[in-house]
């Protein structure tokens, strides 16, 4: 019976603090949003769990060349699962389009590109240098449309593997 709790409780911990790299990616961005087109005229990421156990998001972290995003408040984000994560002052506005967490010092997304990252407990768990080429569409590129991951299995293959959204969120 001892070891069975023990497995649990190995289980418990690994779901709720340590991670792998590439279990939680960024899938999603919406870096330029205006003109807004079906969705409110904010920036915002969507991150995927492509793990195999829930993961607890508290004091997770968004950085650009800038800085970091202040923490993230405590979240279980269940696997096979998405969160949109945005400003404080935009969760109001993203709520109906999903599961939805607000952060402080949300980094303000460049509209050409840039580097963007997340990070738990010091370590990079997906990274990205998105591009405006990646929209692959001149009209979606001038803003209004996000940016998707087509194949959320290979998260580092960089420009061949995003597209402009067909449907936002």
């Amino acid at each position: 019976m001892k070891i069975g709790l023990v497995l649990l409780s190995i289980a418990l911990s690994k779901s709720l603090f340590a991670q792998d790299r590439y279990d939680v990616i960024i899938d999603e961005l919406m870096a330029d949003p205006t003109p807004a087109v079906g969705l409110p005229a904010v920036e915002w990421v969507e991150l995927k769990n492509k793990g195999p156990a829930a993961v607890n998001l508290q004091g997770w972290r968004l950085g650009d060349e800038a800085g970091l995003s202040g923490p993230f408040p405590a979240y279980m984000l269940p696997p096979d699962s998405f969160v949109i994560v945005c400003a404080t002052s935009s969760l109001s506005q993203l709520a109906g389009f999903g599961p939805a967490i607000a952060v402080g010092s949300f980094p303000s997304l460049a509209n050409e590109g840039e580097l963007l990252y997340l990070r738990a407990g010091g370590k990079t768990m997906h990274a990205l240098r998105y591009d405006l080429s990646w929209y692959g569409n001149d009209l979606k590129k001038e803003g209004g449309w996000s940016l998707e991951m087509i194949d959320t299995r290979d998260p580092c293959s960089g420009a061949g593997n995003w597209k402009a959204s067909t449907a936002n969120l």
